[in-house]
Order: C-alpha cells, then structure tokens, then sequence
C-alpha cells in the first residue's frame, strides 16, 4: 500500500469500510492517536497525520503556516480516496483539518464524510489572546503550563524542553499567524466537540463552526479542559465511533 511519512497508519485493514484521518494539537505528533486503534470499531483505518519536525520526521524542517501544510498532505492524498474518509482534528490540528478540506474542495478531490473539530474556536472568529509563538522561553514556558497539555516532568527538564520549544513555537506560529478567508461553507456534517473548562478560547466560538457547513451541524461540551480529549478519553471515541458507525452502515445499505 502506498504510504508517505506525512501518514502514519495505526490500524490498516484491506477489508475496512471507511478511513479516520487525525490531525495532532500543537506540540504534539501522530503517536497522539496511537492508542485509539484498539478503542475504534472494527472495519475502519486509523491513520494519524506526521507534521515534519517530530518522531520520524525529527530531522526535518518544521512547517510554520497552514497553507505549505495542506498543500503538501494534499499531494499524495489521491492515494487514500479508494474509500470514503472522515476526518478529526485537535486543536490547531482541527484548524488544518478544515483548510484541508476547502484545499481537497478546491482541487475538486473526494470531500469527507465528516468533519469531527476538537479544542477549537471557529476558524472566522479572531484571535482574542495576545499571540505568544514569539515570547521568550521562559515566558513561552509559562504560557504553556497553563494549556496543561504537556506532562509537567517533561516541562520541568531542560534538555527535553530545548527539543519542544521549537515545536512548540512553530505550531502556535501556525494558528497565531493565520489568516480566514472566507468561501462558501463546507458541505459535509461538522462535529465540534469542546472542553466544559476549556478557557482558551469562548465556549460561544466553537458553536460558530455552525456557519461553516450547509449539512448537519453538531456539538457536544465534554468535561475537562483543553485537553479534555485525554481527561474525556471514552466519551470522545464514544461520539468518533457513532460518526463512522453511521457512515459504515450507509456504506454497506448501499453497496
């Protein structure tokens, strides 16, 4: 099977109906979603998105703007459209998700079945923080501490934080430095899924991603904060495994 480094395969099945594309948080990798392959009903491929600049892609420059990044994982994704796919996203890793669909649109390739956003405000609603990508590290370190997304005994240790902070850096760039633009709104289903005590971003933003489909707009508040798809683990696969449920079993009606 063809396979690129920016796709990193967790569970491949050729019997499998439907394939889930993930797309990893700021500082993060594919390892992200590693664990949801034994959690995911049967019959799906699990593939994780690889951002270079991470795991086995370390050696590589890291990518700093939405564009060069879905415009480069939209190259070799002719690939994968043997199937139909869904994709989910955290955090700025739901951001790129969405550009990549109106990048797939544009190109006039296989749109997905659906969109599943996580962590994330409307893409048209403006950055309401100060941007923090340029700050000093200690002051960047700080800012980070407050996400609570990275373990605090890799926070605390110097040498592992000279290795994140560039990530780090590079991934609020990506998000801080975007710009919307508008186009007509997408036209499959969009989940979007928040963190009750996510205070990064307004609770009435993620509501907004209504205006970006003309399908079946979704949402659900789960307990936690902005990683609440760690501390909510079970509830998210939960709602995940409903959307490709209802997507196999169309699938299978028709076929």
């Amino acid at each position: 099977k063809y396979m690129s480094d920016w796709f990193v395969p967790f569970k491949y099945n050729k019997n499998s109906y439907i394939r889930l594309f993930c797309f990893h948080y700021g500082g993060g990798s594919a390892s992200a979603y590693r664990e949801w392959a034994k959690d995911l009903i049967d019959y799906v491929d699990l593939i994780a998105i690889q951002l270079p600049g991470r795991e086995s892609r370390f050696s590589e420059p890291l990518l700093d703007n939405i564009s060069d990044i879905v415009n480069e994982l939209s190259l070799n994704f002719h690939n994968y459209l043997d199937k139909p796919y869904i994709l989910f996203g955290h955090s700025i890793g739901a951001l790129i998700s969405f550009e990549f669909t109106r990048t797939l649109r544009k190109k006039a390739m296989q749109q997905p079945k659906s969109l599943i956003i996580s962590g994330t405000k409307a893409p048209q609603v403006p950055l309401k923080r100060p941007p923090i990508h340029r700050l000093p590290s200690p002051e960047l370190i700080q800012k980070i501490r407050e996400y609570n997304g990275i373990p605090r005994d890799i926070i605390e240790n110097k040498e592992l934080m000279d290795i994140f902070l560039p990530i780090i850096r590079a991934d609020f760039c990506i998000s801080e430095t975007y710009s919307y633009y508008s186009e007509p709104p997408l036209a499959c289903p969009i989940m979007a899924l928040g963190g009750l005590n996510d205070d990064t971003f307004d609770s009435q933003d993620l509501l907004k991603w209504q205006e970006q489909t003309t399908a079946l707009f979704q949402y659900e508040l789960l307990p936690g904060d902005h990683f609440f798809i760690k501390s909510s683990y079970q509830k998210v696969i939960n709602i995940v495994n409903k959307i490709l449920y209802k997507e196999i079993t169309q699938f299978v009606t028709l076929n």
